[in-house]
């Protein structure tokens, strides 16, 4: 009987909810939590411009971790990474925010009339149609901006993002790709086009995936989304993927084998410019950081990644183009793990200051065998002149 009792102890014990295929979409529901997930994110980037050509980027995402399966939405962790880049000023600023929801300091919560992600005084608002308003300031900086969303596009087959040969190693995602932006940065007054990616899932990367190379690109009359993944080994990984998404008509989905993404400069370990093909639809252009210290160090949430904004020129079309976007770069140096795979199974471990230039994995907020954080909070500002 007990080795009965054990496998039926086994059987009904939670578990995280694995992305599959066939996802059942339903919107604007869908642009809320899913907290039977591991890990979910809301990721805002965009390119803004203010008076007299001024040019900013701009980073502010929302994460919600859950520390094990089962876990109350109101008692997951909540890490928010917002950053502004003063392209023409040649400046950037990044913060960390990490707060636990039982505290109330942090959440996503819905509303009569849509959704409201916050952190604090960080926040971003939904009504039905998606994302309306950005606020977020510190130490100085801040954003306020009002959003005029377009139309949500499903990434992969339906929504489901395969990023591995397993079951569940995977994610449903999907995009607002094209957000008319107007508003404030650091008081300035700025236009420009934001990205917004919303991905959710529960064990993405295989054990042989080092990270990934992110990019959303703003091009003449569409928005191209692409990842490339990268093997421990240093080969492209098959899985990595894109999709197309014309301004009129069905987004098209890209195979590993449909583009190619080809280093072309590197800064302080990473690759701040690439030269990106897509034959059927003749373009060849290459995609540069405007700005190359772009690199988020997040302490907290126990990783460092590139994250930034890019120009691009070349052909579209085969007719001479050009475009912005951001790219996101993971995994250089140590493996990108995200709190890991299961955070609740971490030693409790205490948040610890890192060299500069040191790559990879932090020491990040650590967690008791029971899940729970051992801090309530904790901040980190970087600058960089």
């Amino acid at each position: 009987m007990k080795p009965l009792f054990v496998l039926l102890v086994f059987l009904l014990a939670p578990a995280y909810r694995a992305a599959a295929p066939h996802y059942a979409w339903h919107f604007p529901a869908d642009d809320g939590a899913h907290p039977a997930y591991a890990n979910e994110w809301w990721y805002f980037t965009g390119n803004l411009a203010g008076s007299g050509g001024h040019r900013y980027g701009f980073e502010l995402t929302f994460f919600r971790i859950s520390p094990a399966p089962g876990t109350a939405l109101d008692h997951q962790l909540f890490f928010t990474h917002f950053a502004i880049s003063d392209l023409s000023g040649r400046t950037y600023f990044a913060h960390e925010r990490a707060r636990r929801g039982d505290w109330r300091q942090a959440g996503v919560q819905l509303l009569p009339a849509g959704l409201r992600l916050w952190n604090e005084n960080w926040q971003a608002d939904f009504d039905a149609s998606g994302p309306v308003r950005l606020q977020a300031s510190w130490g100085g900086h801040a954003l306020d901006l009002r959003l005029r969303a377009g139309a949500r596009r499903l990434n992969g087959v339906g929504g489901y993002s395969q990023k591995g040969s397993l079951p569940g190693q995977a994610s449903e995602y999907y995009s607002f790709p094209h957000i008319e932006v107007r508003g404030t940065v650091n008081q300035a007054a700025v236009t420009g086009l934001a990205w917004m990616d919303h991905e959710f899932a529960s064990n993405q990367l295989a054990a042989d995936q080092q990270g990934w190379d992110w990019m959303g690109l703003h091009l003449p009359g569409d928005d191209l989304m692409l990842f490339n993944l990268r093997d421990t080994n240093g080969a492209r990984d098959p899985h990595s993927a894109g999709t197309l998404m014309p301004a009129a008509g069905t987004p098209q989905p890209l195979a590993a084998a449909d583009f190619t993404m080809t280093p072309r400069r590197w800064w302080q370990g990473y690759p701040v410019s690439w030269r990106v093909i897509v034959p059927s639809r003749q373009l060849d252009v290459t995609v540069s950081a405007a700005l190359d210290d772009q690199e988020f160090h997040a302490p907290a949430s126990g990783v460092r990644y590139w994250e930034g904004a890019v120009t691009v020129s070349g052909r579209c079309g085969g007719k001479s183009c050009s475009g912005e976007g951001y790219l996101e770069l993971t995994g250089y140096g140590l493996r990108f793990d995200l709190l890991g795979d299961s955070p609740a199974a971490h030693e409790p471990r205490e948040r610890v200051g890192m060299p500069p230039r040191s790559r990879g994995r932090l020491k990040p907020i650590r967690f008791d065998r029971g899940g729970n954080a051992k801090a309530a909070r904790l901040d980190n500002t970087q600058r960089s002149h």
